[in-house]
């Protein structure tokens, strides 16, 4: 053997003993250890002189000893010239890491006489697997546990690899009817025909991700408004693998959209018609109306002298019935007209309160009326509205008062998170609180029509308003002790 070779032979030992990454160790023909780097010292925690001359089964599990694996490992080594394997090893403390370990037997003249063992520290990797392995297995458990949504993995070609129980509820197969089965199954004849399904998969193919609404088909054969969402997945070169398919069972929703078209279908019909009566009861109506005075007041005028009293009364019952009438079909049209004007605009209650307060100057001074009105909030709604809800709470506050009492009426508003709600408060007679349920129904009336004048349309339309700004209006009253009106008026409208 020359100098030359023993020099190099030499150096490849100490390269060898001073790797730090990899336990590397030389063991004789029974596995007893011989040599001893630095690497295995690390990874092991054994110096060379706790080590050498014992047995590499020292690093095993007890169940590995049970199983005579290290034996087993050297044999087929022995045979195969090599044999890898992972998994837990044992350290000088007790402690166990993963091991991927390379034995390779060493011959001299066909004969086996040692072994060479390189063992690296896989630990942080066998972790990191093990928690993506959990993270996985939960992941897909929860998946399989989602009932809302129908979630299947489909392969390149569409055919189902698993099914999840949201899938089995909405649709009605069991994993065992469906898996290996193409996803078209769930399209009724038409779309097959139509190539619906093959387009979404192109889609989703394409651009990453399809989405489509339509009626889907059921293993009964019933039908259910599906919203399917499908995904491409891909492998590490890019390349379509399969895709994930998500469907909802949006048939109620469907049913329910269906059902407020119809609504506003037949609700723009009823508009219709009500437009149609405004211009009756504008027109047609009142002419009716004008000829009965113009003829009543022809008669008044040319036979007042020749007519008894009873003749002179009738007269006059005929001019207030007409003037009843007119009032009645006038309060009609202003009822149909609420929510006619639909732009809505900044709106100063402040302002609104004292622009009333100076219309009604006449009967305020009257009737000496105090008006208490505290801080009132600026807000989105409809002025014209706004301001004849204010006005008639108002002037039914006055109207409605005690005899020889003047009236007094406050005013104040309170903030919630969503609304404002608004109360009047006075002094008036107030009500009977078995009645009050039906002051704000068209045309009803608490009160003879002889000692308070009115077409029992007012109170109407304050509801009408209130509601057209997505609130509510309702009375705190007890008779004799004068009555509180509140209203709530959303904060934010989007639309009317």
């Amino acid at each position: 053997m020359s100098l030359t070779y023993l020099n190099s032979h030499q150096r490849l030992l100490k390269m060898v003993e001073e790797i730090e990454d990899y336990a590397i160790v030389l063991l004789d023909e029974n596995g007893n250890i011989e040599n001893w780097n630095k690497g295995a010292q690390k990874i092991k925690g054994y110096t060379a002189a706790e080590i050498i001359g014992k047995n590499f089964s020292i690093f095993y599990t007890e169940a590995d000893l049970i199983d005579n694996l290290p034996t087993k490992l050297i044999n087929e080594a022995a045979r195969n010239e090599k044999v890898t394997n992972e998994g837990w090893r044992i350290r000088k403390d007790g402690t166990r890491f993963w091991g991927s370990v390379l034995i390779t037997a060493i011959h001299n003249e066909g004969q086996v006489i040692g072994f060479t063992k390189i063992i690296r520290d896989m630990t942080a990797i066998k972790e990191t697997e093990d928690a993506l392995r959990k993270s996985e297995d939960r992941y897909h458990k929860m998946i399989s546990e989602v009932v809302d949504y129908a979630i299947v993995l489909l392969d390149a070609e569409g055919n189902i690899e698993n099914w999840n129980k949201g899938a089995e509820r909405i649709k009605g197969y069991l994993p065992a009817e469906i898996i290996g089965r193409n996803f078209r199954l769930f399209y009724p004849p038409e779309d097959r025909k139509n190539k619906v399904p093959d387009q979404i998969i192109a889609t989703a193919r394409d651009q990453g991700r399809a989405q489509q609404d339509g009626w889907r088909v059921r293993k009964d054969g019933t039908l259910f408004w599906g919203s399917v969402t499908i995904t491409a997945l891909y492998d590490d070169e890019g390349i379509v693998t399969g895709f994930s398919k998500v469907t909802r069972d949006l048939t109620e929703k469907r049913k329910s959209e269906k059902a407020h078209e119809e609504h506003m279908l037949d609700l723009s019909r009823r508009n219709s018609e009500l437009e149609q009566f405004t211009y009756i009861a504008s027109h047609d109506l009142q002419e009716p109306l004008r000829t009965i005075s113009s003829f009543n007041e022809l008669l008044k005028e040319q036979y007042y002298e020749q007519l008894d009293d009873d003749g002179r009364m009738f007269t006059d019952m005929i001019e207030q019935s007409a003037d009843r009438m007119r009032n009645l079909i006038h309060g009609l049209l202003d009822y149909t007209r609420i929510g006619t004007r639909k732009s809505l605009t900044e709106v100063n209650c402040n302002a609104v309160v004292q622009d009333i307060e100076k219309d009604l100057y006449k009967l305020i001074s009257e009737t000496n009326t105090t008006i208490i009105s505290h801080p009132l909030p600026v807000l989105l709604g409809l002025k014209m509205e706004l301001i004849q809800l204010f006005q008639n709470l108002i002037s039914n506050a006055i109207k409605y008062r005690k005899k020889n009492l003047a009236p007094v009426i406050e005013i104040r508003a309170e903030e919630h998170l969503e609304h404002w709600q608004f109360s009047l408060s006075d002094n008036g007679i107030g009500m009977d609180q078995r009645y009050i349920h039906k002051i704000f129904m068209i045309f009803q009336r608490l009160h003879n029509r002889d000692e308070y004048k009115g077409n029992g349309i007012g109170l109407a339309n304050c509801k009408k308003i209130a509601e057209l700004h997505k609130g509510d209006i309702w009375v705190h009253s007890v008779l004799g002790e004068g009555s509180t009106f509140h209203f709530t008026i959303a904060k934010y409208i989007d639309n009317l």
